[in-house]
């Protein structure tokens, strides 16, 4: 399956979908995971611990996944955003760090992952025919057009 790029914000597409969602139809699956990975230090000898110590230092990332592809039976496609978040150093002093990736609600996910605004993030499309990729264009359309956005404009100026 081919793999694109696709040039939009992680915040835009989590924004768009926590409207779509709290409007009662989101018109795709939606999957969001998290997970702690530990990156080893370059150099841990520089730290000055033993070597039994050293194994458990490194820099702690918190990795969000958000995978949204169109409802069963659909065209194949797949709409991948993952970002990192570079927690900081661990030490053998600090808690385990929790293995495993685990399952998390989108709000969740924004809350953890695009609140931070430290993160990196990579937003990619993987779709299994050109037909595929045409349907992912049509939303991709409506998402950036962003009707929520104009919304929430418009609610505000009826306030004022």
């Amino acid at each position: 399956m081919p793999t694109y790029p696709v040039d939009i914000a992680a915040e835009q597409v989590v924004r768009w979908l926590l409207e779509e969602q709290r409007s009662g139809y989101l018109p795709v699956e939606v999957r969001a995971t998290r997970q702690y990975v530990i990156e080893p230090l370059d150099r841990p000898e520089d730290v000055g611990l033993g070597n039994e110590d050293q194994a458990d230092l490194g820099d702690v990332l918190a990795v969000g996944i958000l995978e949204v592809s169109p409802p069963p039976g659909k065209n194949g496609w797949l709409l991948s955003i993952r970002i990192e978040d570079p927690l900081g150093p661990r030490t053998p002093d600090d808690e385990p760090v929790p293995e495993g990736e685990e399952d998390i609600d989108l709000a969740t996910f924004e809350a953890d992952f695009i609140a931070s605004g430290r993160a990196t993030e990579d937003v990619t499309l993987d779709a299994e025919t050109p037909q595929a990729r045409a349907h992912f264009e049509a939303l991709f359309a409506d998402l950036l057009r962003d009707r929520h956005a104009v919304g929430r404009a418009g609610r505000r100026r009826a306030r004022r």
